[in-house]
């Protein structure tokens, strides 16, 4: 249609009307193929991220981190830093604000919160199996069956940290990138 409209063998008006159904289509079938994508996930979750992965492609700068004097903090060293900084002794986390799930419901009045071992066997539990290597190297199905192995210590490795505001030298070692 646009080789037709720019020899003159069709009008501009028509051609606008074929490209527009033609973007509404496209639309349309986009749409289809990401909610069939979506439907499928648990099927096929490497079609899913093969198409996410496609879908970020260029878009490598997601935001950026400001540090405590409000700079731009860019390098992956600078970032490690600052979410070590995070995990000092200078901030807290009231009982409100604590991440869902992990915190027990027993505790005395403004007394030290408590990660219960039960509920970092759940979450164990509910890991999904599928799911490739992680980055500790532990495979999540080896997690979930040493489960009741694990939440003992790992309970107590959470505690101890959020009680201290340490967190283990082994983890941060690794390459943190913020995604927002």
């Amino acid at each position: 249609m646009y080789h037709l409209w720019k020899e003159g063998q069709t009008s501009q008006t028509v051609f606008k009307g074929v490209a527009r159904a033609c973007r509404k289509q496209i639309r349309e079938a986009k749409a289809q193929f990401e909610l069939k994508l979506v439907t499928f996930v648990k099927d096929n979750k490497i079609c899913f991220y093969k198409y996410i992965n496609n879908i970020k492609k260029g878009k490598t700068n997601l935001c950026s981190s400001l540090d405590v004097g409000g700079n731009l903090v860019t390098a992956d060293e600078e970032l490690n830093i600052f979410f070590d900084s995070v995990y000092s002794g200078k901030t807290a986390c009231p009982q409100n604000n604590c991440p869902p799930g992990l915190v027990g419901g027993v505790r005395e009045q403004n007394g030290p919160t408590v990660i219960q071992e039960e509920t970092v066997r759940e979450l164990l539990s509910s890991l999904d199996v599928h799911k490739f290597l992680r980055p500790e190297g532990i495979h999540p199905r080896v997690m979930r069956e040493l489960e009741d192995e694990l939440s003992k210590p790992l309970s107590i490795i959470y505690q101890q940290s959020w009680l201290t505001g340490e967190v283990p030298d082994d983890w941060k070692l690794v390459s943190v990138t913020p995604i927002h």
